[in-house]
């Protein structure tokens, strides 16, 4: 594995290579195994793969360390997930199953009830969870958008509304909420609520989508929380989900890297082999400028995720530069799988192969997380000042 115009750390470059090896060896010979038009690996298999990751030491990696994670800055989390996306199952988590799936980001912040009755069992014992913020009425403008509401009753607070896209809530022990405390307050009227999913008044229904892994609606009918539920104080929700959406954008920036260079790598095996018209692909001048292009944008999208993953661990405002790593990480790696599947032909369109369901997923990828038109417009926003917004 090569990590071009950088020197890494040993430290981290030994994890990545080790994470690599974890996936080829462990995670491939079970998907090969897998039927390919599979929704993802057999629950037990899974199981074994989380025992297997926990041994080897890949659990909730980005967990703080304080916790029991792994600890990662956001600068290691992007180049040792770009690692573990390079299997067939990667998008949308990437190691989703194996390597475990981690806390709610606000949950960090919680109190020390909280962290022990939900962060320190979710690592421990692979609990999964949700987070729902986005609504029918949109998910890109979380501030103007949210109308579900948690209205304080003494010692409780009772939500009601409607969720969209919550990914995991069918099957999730519990999750974090974002409704409105404050109807006058954009922002600062939102607040993060943990809600077990077996909570009265709570549905989930399953909401069939593009990709293998499907996502969720929640309706909130009088669902009642107690007051100690409340991440942080009532206003502080939108602050929290900021870390989230940093962190969240440059891992799909990362995932889409590592799905891309998989992508390439099955089409120089093809080119080198496959002869068309009594010559290898790999002479046609289509075929080499198709993989010449795949290199070029993959690397400039490596290096837009990895500056502003290091801006983040910095200290710096690292939202714009992860808008846009997400957003070119994310087209870049939709066009490279494109491209590598036209080069493989037919064979690049059968689930026996894994490039059909990157594109997929990759299609997915686009749109969640803000999709690439709103990624568009916060880098524009940052650009024009005020004068974007009219004024």
């Amino acid at each position: 594995m090569t990590f071009q115009g950088f020197d890494l750390p040993s430290e981290l470059r030994m994890l990545a290579d080790t994470i690599s090896e974890f996936v080829r060896e462990e995670i491939w010979p079970v998907e090969a195994r897998t039927p390919g038009h599979a929704r993802g690996i057999a629950p037990d298999d899974i199981e074994q793969l989380q025992k297997k990751a926990r041994d080897a030491g890949f659990w909730c990696l980005e967990a703080p360390e304080r916790f029991g994670g792994g600890g990662l800055s956001v600068f290691e989390s992007v180049v040792v997930s770009e690692q573990m996306a390079k299997h067939r199952y990667s998008i949308p988590r990437p190691g989703s199953g194996a390597f475990g799936l981690e806390p709610p980001v606000a949950l960090y912040h919680g109190s020390p009830t909280q962290i022990e009755q939900y962060v320190l069992p979710t690592i421990e014992n692979a609990w999964s969870a949700f987070i729902a913020i986005s609504e029918p009425t949109g998910g890109s403008d979380p501030a103007r958008a949210i109308r579900t509401t948690a209205i304080r009753e003494g010692d409780t607070y009772r939500l009601n509304g409607h969720k969209m896209w919550a990914s995991g809530a069918d099957h999730a022990r519990y999750g974090v909420v974002y409704a409105r405390t404050d109807r006058e307050n954009g922002r600062s009227g939102i607040s993060a609520f943990i809600v077990d999913s077996d909570t009265p008044g709570m549905t989930v229904d399953p909401i069939a989508v593009l990709r293998d892994h499907w996502t969720t609606e929640l309706t909130l009918d009088d669902v009642i929380v107690p007051v100690e539920n409340l991440i942080g104080e009532a206003g502080q929700g939108f602050a929290l989900a900021q870390e989230f959406f940093v962190r969240g954008r440059l891992r799909y920036a990362a995932q889409a890297l590592g799905v891309a260079e998989e992508a390439v790598r099955h089409a120089l095996e093809w080119a080198r082999t496959r002869e068309t018209f009594g010559a290898l692909l790999a002479t046609r001048q289509a075929v080499q400028f198709a993989l010449a292009d795949a290199r070029v944008e993959i690397d400039a999208a490596r290096y837009l995720t990895w500056d502003a993953a290091w801006t983040a661990d910095q200290g710096g405002d690292a939202r714009t530069k992860a808008s846009a790593a997400k957003l070119y990480a994310t087209e870049v790696g939709f066009k490279v799988v494109d491209a590598m599947m036209q080069i493989l032909g037919g064979m690049g369109m059968t689930c026996e192969l894994p490039l059909e369901h990157w594109f997929r997923g990759l299609r997915v990828s686009r749109v969640v997380e803000g999709p690439s038109e709103i990624q568009r417009y916060l880098i524009a926003r940052e650009m024009l000042g005020s004068a974007a917004l009219g004024r």
